[in-house]
């Protein structure tokens, strides 16, 4: 029985229709990003659309599956950071982080270095009005899509990310336990292509439950869906590769310290 990681964000729905539909010999976990990576760690899934900077944590034992992913091409318009005042302005301020994230965090972390060039005190819990900025991801970002009282100033790290490398944005990447069957590996490409085909030929009905669990209109959720790419292309690989090494600059600085000690370990 095949264990499968099930990110639970309107981002991911394409993935999964088909895998369920036919899933005999698999069975299915819904996990937040940040659960993910845990259970990636851990050896809890075999396969899964797990956080990148997780990935390469774990590369000795996973591999790749099918090159498939979730990429934003621009705006990610679902990675949002809110703040009380100018982005620029943030060193020495507290940066509150929702629990659910994995590599956006990190992603915030190299922007807030090599783009606004500020030092914020501590990443911590999440904790707003308290906050003097805060992050958000996935789905409880979408529900305040809308903007936050209090907090005016808003950036949507995608598309910080994109406007300064002008590259896409990789948050995730499926990977498969190396020691997988080679049959079943290939049987669950073409489960995952299969389903990728049905989602979009059926859109309406599969993304339908996030239209009221989210209060987005169908042409609003098909727009967000269109802004991203579910399987790497060069530019992907080619932004991967740079974050990757913006990402171990940062951490070899220690500017992820503060997270580490406040938010409990980095699995993130």
């Amino acid at each position: 029985m095949m264990r499968i990681g099930k990110i639970p964000y309107l981002n991911s729905v394409l993935f999964y229709h088909e895998l369920e539909a036919g899933a005999k010999q698999m069975s299915f976990e819904s996990l937040v990003p940040r659960q993910l990576s845990g259970a990636a760690v851990e050896h809890g899934v075999d396969a899964g659309p797990v956080p990148l900077v997780t990935c390469w944590d774990i590369e000795d034992r996973y591999e790749s599956l099918g090159d498939f992913c979730i990429a934003t091409i621009a705006k990610a318009r679902s990675i949002f950071l809110f703040s009380k005042r100018p982005f620029g302005e943030l060193t020495g301020a507290t940066i509150g982080v929702t629990g659910e994230t994995s590599t956006s965090v990190r992603l915030l972390k190299v922007l807030m270095t090599h783009v606004y060039r500020v030092e914020p005190r501590r990443y911590e819990h999440l904790d707003w009005p308290a906050n003097d900025a805060f992050l958000l991801i996935g789905d409880e970002a979408l529900l305040h899509r809308a903007g936050v009282k209090g907090y005016p100033y808003f950036a949507d790290l995608g598309e910080v990310w994109n406007t300064w490398t002008g590259l896409p944005f990789v948050f995730a990447r499926w990977i498969v336990r190396k020691d997988l069957e080679a049959s079943d590996k290939k049987r669950l490409v073409k489960a995952i292509e299969a389903s990728i085909e049905y989602g979009w030929k059926h859109f309406e009905e599969v993304v339908a439950p996030k239209v009221k669990e989210l209060s987005m209109p169908l042409a609003e959720i098909r727009e967000y869906m269109e802004g991203f790419r579910f399987k790497m292309t060069e530019q992907e690989h080619e932004a991967v590769v740079r974050f990757r090494q913006l990402d171990a600059a940062v951490r070899r600085s220690g500017a992820g310290a503060a997270t580490a000690a406040t938010l409990g370990g980095d699995k993130r």
